[in-house]
């Protein structure tokens, strides 16, 4: 027996629907909220032609001056994802990777990056410390591509490696003293990744 003025059967067959339905909207804009899911791509190649034992640094005589390394990727298309490098000094550079041309020298910009280094982007070179720059924007590259970085301002400077890796050069592109690519006995420290 019911107390008067208490709620009936009916009142909390009513009210149970209601919460029912107002934890069910909750739910779902819960997760509405999160979006789509992507697929996780869970394989990812990193060039690299140092040796993580960062020696001396790579400074800029002068503005015309380019660092460039060669990265050959393995077969098929790869889609660039970021690229690190450790800084030893501040400053303003720039960096463009560049397409290959037949007879495999720096061909048409592929994509430019523009970054002021300042002290919190710095590294002592074993302090495991990366400047990342996101590249995801980026077309696919396959074959040859190289990666050219010039000082805009300042006295920026990169850490490099003893390594030899025959596959880092300078340049000058000064059209009043231009000179070709030259081999050089240390390498950035630079990782390019790439999806697979």
């Amino acid at each position: 027996m019911m107390k008067p003025g208490g709620p009936t059967d009916m009142d909390w067959r009513a009210r149970n629907r209601l919460g029912l339905a107002w934890i069910t909207a909750a739910v779902s804009l819960g997760c509405a909220s999160v979006g789509p899911v992507r697929p996780v791509n869970s394989r990812e190649l990193v060039v690299a032609y140092d040796d993580a034992r960062a020696v001396d640094a790579l400074a800029f005589p002068s503005n015309s001056y380019e660092s460039v390394v060669r990265v050959s990727l393995p077969r098929g298309e790869h889609q660039p994802l970021r690229l690190r490098y450790q800084a030893k000094s501040a400053g303003q550079f720039e960096i463009t990777i560049y397409d290959s041309t037949i007879l495999e020298t720096p061909g048409d910009p592929l994509e430019k990056v523009s970054r002021e280094l300042a002290p919190e982007d710095l590294s002592d070179g074993t302090d495991g410390h990366w400047v990342v720059e996101d590249l995801a924007a980026m077309k696919p590259v396959k074959g040859v591509i190289w990666i050219g970085v010039h000082k805009t301002a300042g006295s920026p400077a990169l850490w490099t490696s003893n390594v030899v890796s025959g596959q880092s050069f300078i340049r000058n592109n000064d059209p009043q003293n231009p000179m070709g690519l030259l081999p050089t006995k240390r390498t950035p420290m630079l990782r390019l990744e790439l999806a697979r």
